[in-house]
C-alpha cells in the first residue's frame, strides 16, 4: 500500500473504532507500536487519549512470554526493548486483566477472527486466562489490519485466541455467529 493509503486507513480505523464505543472516557486501553508493515495505530491512541481513556502499550519482557502493560502519555520516556521496537517507560503499569480493550497487531486474519502474528505467541499466552471464561470475556481483543490481510482462512493450534473483533479501513468485522 502506498504511505497515503496507510495513513488514510489507520486514520479512518480511529473513526470506526470510535463510532463502536470503544473510546470512551474512562477505559484502559491497550494498543501497540507498529513496526514493519504493521497498522499504525498512532491516530487511534491519540483518539482515546482525546476521548479521555487511558492507553498503555505492552513491555516484551526479557525471558518469558508474557507482556505488561505501561503507561503510555506525555509522562513517558523511551528507549529501545525487544526486537529494536520502542517502549515507554512509565511509573504506571496495568495489569492484562484490568485492561478493557485490547488492540491486537496481526499479519493475517481469516473470517472467523483467527489471528496470524508474528509467531510469538505473547498476546495468546498473556491473555490465556480469557480462555476459562464463559460469558465476561473482557478485555475485549480488537484486531487492527488492512482490508488487504484479510483472508478466507488461517489454522488454529489450540492456545491461539481469537479476536472479539476486527477493525479494518472499511469497517468493523465480527465472527460469523
Amino acid at each position: 500500500m502506498h504511505p497515503q493509503q496507510r495513513h488514510a486507513a489507520a486514520r479512518q480505523i480511529a473513526v470506526w473504532a470510535r463510532g463502536a464505543g470503544l473510546l470512551r472516557r474512562g477505559r484502559r486501553l491497550a494498543a501497540y507500536m507498529p513496526t514493519g508493515s504493521e497498522c499504525s495505530t498512532w491516530p487511534l491512541m491519540l483518539a482515546a487519549q482525546h476521548h479521555g481513556c487511558r492507553v498503555y502499550l505492552p513491555i516484551v519482557p526479557k525471558r518469558g512470554r508474557k507482556l505488561s502493560f505501561v503507561r503510555f502519555d506525555e509522562h513517558a520516556v523511551w528507549q529501545l526493548g525487544a526486537y529494536n521496537i520502542p517502549e515507554p517507560r512509565h511509573a504506571e503499569h496495568c495489569k492484562p486483566r484490568a485492561l478493557d480493550v485490547v488492540f491486537v497487531p496481526l499479519v493475517g486474519v481469516d473470517g472467523q477472527l483467527r489471528r496470524l502474528g508474528q509467531g510469538g505467541g505473547y498476546y495468546d499466552t498473556t491473555f490465556h486466562f480469557r480462555r476459562a471464561r464463559r460469558h465476561w470475556r473482557r478485555p475485549l481483543l480488537v484486531g487492527i489490519a488492512f482490508d488487504c490481510q484479510r483472508i478466507d482462512t488461517l489454522p488454529a493450534d489450540r492456545w491461539d485466541l481469537g479476536l472479539d473483533l476486527l477493525i479494518t479501513e472499511s469497517g468493523l468485522h465480527r465472527r460469523p455467529v
